[in-house]
């Protein structure tokens, strides 16, 4: 069984925790919904158990074009996944994507 709660946005940040096995297209409609109008979200994935190789499909773009500042908290299983794709710089506990428009490259 898998939940994704989202909260938010309080104050310009709203928060999306998702725990268990979250499937894509949920984790990915719940990403877009807290994005609209928050300045920060907070992705917390602590509670994840499972994490599918689709999810990180939907995970990845959502993350850099989200249009606001994105906090991660990954669980073991979210990090594992990451580092098995080669993509372990990615999502990693405290890690921050920022829009391109918030980056200095």
């Amino acid at each position: 069984m898998s939940t994704i709660e989202v909260t938010g946005p309080a104050d310009g940040t709203a928060t999306v925790r998702a725990q268990g096995a979250p499937e894509a297209a949920d984790l990915a409609a719940a990403l877009a919904g807290a994005t609209t109008g928050a300045s920060t979200v907070l992705l917390d994935l602590t509670g994840v158990d499972h994490f599918t190789t689709e999810a990180v499909a939907v995970l990845i773009p959502q993350l850099k074009g989200a249009g606001c500042r994105v906090i991660v908290a990954a669980s073991a299983a979210v990090e594992g996944k990451f580092t098995r794709l080669g993509l372990g710089g990615l999502v990693a506990p405290s890690t921050e994507f920022r829009t391109r428009a918030d980056r200095s490259d």
